[in-house]
């Protein structure tokens, strides 16, 4: 009889050994469909999109692509150019590799990283080398566990930031007929002027900051509108 038994306990954590040992962020990358683009607003005026792309995706391993470009009017006859492009790697959770690249009114800035024993061995965007704890996230928002951090790899500076994640309510996405609930969090600490919006199920659907010249700026699933508990109570009004 105890043979039996521990025949089926053995079966059983063969069955179970792939769900417990699943990547978490594989999984967040599967909530999305392969491409997936957002519209970014300036003061509530279109300025250009974010794509985020996934590819690689295995049972441990996600590589994902990030692009984003906006043209603005600034001081009425300035206009300001941005771009920003990034590949990461993750396995088994952990950043592999990241590479970045912004180009800010043809001022260009990159910013590396890579695993190595145990540390992330990071350039920031002014040349310099870290050695950062290995299972450091970067900054970008589509998986949500990084509101379960402390600590973050700011991946347009290089730099690693102190963030303390907090909710501030929940809100609606109105995308192409479909309502959709969110919820909000504020990033805090160093990012505190950033929030970010996640569904239910956890897919990343908007991000608000603040820019360096203190304009509004929007990052909304594409299609979509965001509207928020202060527009709803007005509506009601």
């Amino acid at each position: 009889m105890m043979l039996i038994i521990r025949q089926s306990v053995f079966v059983m954590g063969l069955f179970l050994a792939p769900i417990l040992n699943a990547s978490q962020l594989v999984g967040q990358a599967k909530l999305y469909p392969e491409v997936i683009t957002y519209d970014v607003y300036r003061k509530g005026e279109p300025v250009g999109h974010y794509t985020l792309r996934f590819s690689d995706i295995t049972d441990d391993r996600v590589a994902a692509e990030i692009e984003m470009e906006l043209t603005a009017k600034v001081f009425v006859f300035f206009n300001y150019e941005y771009r920003y492009q990034a590949k990461e790697v993750w396995q088994n959770d952990r950043l592999m590799q990241l590479n970045v690249k912004t180009v800010s009114n043809k001022k260009e800035s990159s910013v590396t990283a890579v695993q190595k024993s145990d540390v992330l061995e990071t350039v920031d965007k002014k040349g310099r080398v870290h050695a950062y704890p290995a299972e450091l996230m970067t900054t970008h928002h589509w998986y949500r566990q990084i509101l379960d951090q402390r600590q973050v790899l700011n991946s347009i500076t290089g730099n690693m930031d102190e963030i303390s994640p907090e909710s501030v309510g929940s809100a609606l996405l109105d995308a192409r007929g479909e309502t959709v609930q969110l919820d909000g969090y504020r990033l805090g600490g160093d990012l505190d002027r950033t929030v970010s919006w996640y569904d239910r199920d956890g897919r990343w659907r908007a991000l608000e900051f603040k820019a360096k010249d203190g304009s509004d700026i929007q990052v909304i699933w594409n299609g979509g509108q965001l509207i928020k508990e202060t527009s709803l109570a007005q509506n009601r009004e």
